[in-house]
C-alpha cells in the first residue's frame, strides 16, 4: 500500500477502537446517547477498520474529548484529587477546628487527640495511594 494513504483510510488500532468505545461510553453516562445507540456505535468502534469509520461514530458529539495527532478522539480522563491531597486538606481543616482551640484553652493533649484522629483517616488514603496503578 502508498504511504501517501489518505488518513480516513488508515487502519485503525485495537488501542484507537478501544478509545473511541471509551469516548462512547462517556457519552452515554452523559446522557448524550441513549443505550440503545451506545450499543449500536460500540459494536460499530470494535468492529472498525479505519479512522474513517471510528471518526464518524464521534463526529456528532461534543468536544469533552480530546483529539490525538492521529485525528483519533479518546476520553479525555480528568484526573481527581489524589487521596492523600483529600487527606491533607481534612487534616489542615480539623488541624484549624480542632487542634487550635484545644491549644488556645490550653490543653496540649488535644493536639495529641487530633494526630490519633487525622493518622486514623489517614491510613486509607496512604493505602489506596501505594496500590494505585500508575498510569
Amino acid at each position: 500500500m502508498p504511504k501517501n494513504v489518505p488518513e480516513q483510510r488508515q487502519l485503525a488500532s485495537d488501542k484507537e477502537r478501544e478509545d473511541t468505545a471509551t469516548s462512547l461510553r462517556t457519552a452515554f453516562e452523559e446522557g448524550r446517547l441513549d443505550q440503545e445507540e451506545h450499543e449500536r456505535r460500540v459494536g460499530i468502534a470494535l468492529s472498525a477498520k479505519t479512522h474513517g469509520e471510528l471518526r464518524t461514530l464521534l463526529d456528532d458529539l461534543p468536544a469533552n474529548t480530546e483529539r490525538t495527532e492521529k485525528g483519533i478522539v479518546s476520553a479525555q480522563g480528568k484526573p481527581g484529587m489524589s487521596p492523600l491531597a483529600v487527606w491533607g486538606i481534612f487534616a489542615a481543616v480539623t488541624f484549624v477546628v480542632w487542634a487550635v482551640p484545644a491549644l488556645i484553652m490550653g490543653y496540649p493533649m488535644g493536639l495529641l487527640g487530633w494526630a490519633a484522629f487525622c493518622g486514623f483517616w489517614g491510613i486509607p488514603a496512604f493505602v489506596v495511594t501505594a496500590t494505585r496503578r500508575r498510569k
